[in-house]
């Protein structure tokens, strides 16, 4: 059975990668950090200043394992709440391992992954979203997952949440007060002023949440399908992009039978580009089971760019072909896209303008926007990238909160029709005692993003995807 994180213990972790380096970290964290390590350097850690580092010789036993330099801090002004000392050795694989087994002799024990982590929201150090925001932290690895893990870690998501929760609770107080005067008729909640508390209090939270897609992309990599029927240049393009040959271009229909995936970061956004089948009529099997896929993967992109060929288009035939094209295109991706989320932005992409001028003053019927490119040139594809940046560049910049993690969308969700159940009551004149079921329920949904309603099974979860060490 997993050891409980304040079970008293005191524990341990290698905090850096595996591997050979100039430096490896060690911490130790409880009530006997301190001692411990003091018993490793024959008593030398005994007077030292808290949060001063200081220079001491590691032993093993009476022979030296190492010279250290020790990070000692005294709880509860540490990141664990507790007693810490890091021990910032020598990047020796066999010093980390044999400092780790001195310490677990001395009566320290391996920490769980993410159990630092966790005994800092467990001591209050930390809240949960606030938690949660380090994991992202050190798994971002690109500029936006970077800035979005640090705004979270910052506690401005944290504080909103809290916000709603104070108001609900003073709200829910008075309703239950009423049922101690409920032979009394009495209401101490002004239902005036509630209802447009709650009304201004979905509205946040539908913001919050209209931002979910917009930050998950961001912290994943924002989807980009390129469709398009067959030799309209959608692997040519993906090559371009990623100034490689990473996709094979052929002359013959059919050549892409199934989806490629290659990311790429623009001005510090990653994008996730998708090419797909060229999409035409086949009895091929294998051919279909591919145009299937890239209509599956359009549907969950947030950018679809559609290819069109520009010599096509140089008469008004030429485009109104385009258009039934483009329009059946949007069919198809409404039929593929996912209820709880918007279709992803259509950009008409005309390739192939060394060959051919694009047509001016024109745009098909369901896309946002015409961009003229030749791929095999790399002309234009500057245009084309800012375009795919420029929501994401200014969503950013904004002061504005981007909830990226799925367990507070949920809760967020869940929160909105608890209240929305508790408005309806309230217009059809529900009493105080149940309009407080709902309240409740809001408030422990609430309770779970931040952590003031904090099941073991999902803190186990949580902590349980953290490196350990961390």
């Amino acid at each position: 059975m997993p050891a409980h994180p304040l079970d008293g213990s005191t524990i341990c972790a290698v905090s850096t990668p595996a591997g050979r380096g100039g430096v490896a970290v060690v911490r130790v964290s409880g009530a006997r950090a301190w001692a411990v390590v003091d018993g490793l350097c024959k008593g030398r850690l005994e007077g030292a200043v808290p949060s001063r580092a200081l220079l001491r010789h590691l032993y093993d036993g009476d022979r030296p394992l190492d010279e250290a330099l020790l990070l000692p801090f005294r709880g509860p002004r540490s990141f664990t709440g507790e007693d810490v000392v890091e021990c910032h050795i020598h990047g020796s694989p066999f010093i980390a391992q044999r400092l780790m087994e001195c310490l677990v002799d001395a009566g320290c024990r391996p920490a769980l992954p993410g159990e630092f982590t966790q005994r800092a929201f467990l001591h209050g150090k930390r809240d949960l979203a606030q938690a949660e925001a380090i994991g992202d932290l050190i798994e971002a690895d690109h500029a936006g997952a970077h800035r979005l893990a640090l705004q979270q870690l910052g506690g401005g998501f944290s504080e909103e949440i809290n916000a709603f929760r104070q108001a609900l609770i003073e709200y829910t107080a008075l309703m239950e007060l009423e049922l101690d005067f409920s032979e009394e008729d009495v209401e101490f909640a002004d239902r005036d002023a509630y209802r447009r508390h709650v009304t201004d209090l979905l509205d946040r939270i539908a913001q919050l949440l209209d931002g979910f897609s917009t930050g998950r992309a961001i912290a994943e990599g924002v989807p980009v399908a390129i469709l398009g029927a067959p030799n309209r240049g959608k692997s040519t393009l993906l090559n371009a992009l990623l100034r490689e040959d990473r996709a094979i271009v052929s002359d013959t229909p059919g050549t892409t039978r199934d989806t490629l995936e290659e990311y790429l970061t623009l001005e510090g956004i990653r994008f996730r580009f998708i090419d797909t089948a060229g999409l035409r009529t086949t009895t091929d099997d294998i051919e279909a089971e591919g145009i299937r896929r890239a209509w599956a993967k359009a549907g969950a992109a947030r950018f679809i760019l559609y290819l069109l060929d520009a010599r096509d288009l140089v008469d008004a035939a030429g485009r109104e072909a385009a258009e039934r094209e483009v329009a059946e295109a949007v069919q198809h991706l409404e039929q593929h896209t996912s209820g709880d989320e918007p279709r992803g932005i259509l950009l008409a992409v005309v390739n192939k303008t060394d060959l051919a001028p694009p047509p001016t003053d024109w745009c098909p019927n369901g896309a946002e926007a015409l961009l003229a490119i030749s791929a095999e040139e790399r002309a234009g594809l500057d245009v084309l990238e800012q375009r795919l940046g420029r929501d994401f560049r200014s969503a950013l910049s904004e002061d504005r909160i981007l909830v990226t993690n799925l367990r507070h969308r949920d809760a967020l969700q869940r929160t909105r029709e608890a209240l929305q159940r508790a408005l309806d009551g309230l217009n059809a004149g529900m009493s105080g005692d149940l309009l407080a079921v709902d309240h409740r329920e809001a408030l422990e949904q609430l309770g779970r993003i931040t952590g003031a309603v904090t099941p073991d099974d999902l803190l186990d979860h949580i902590f349980g995807n953290f490196c350990i060490g961390k």
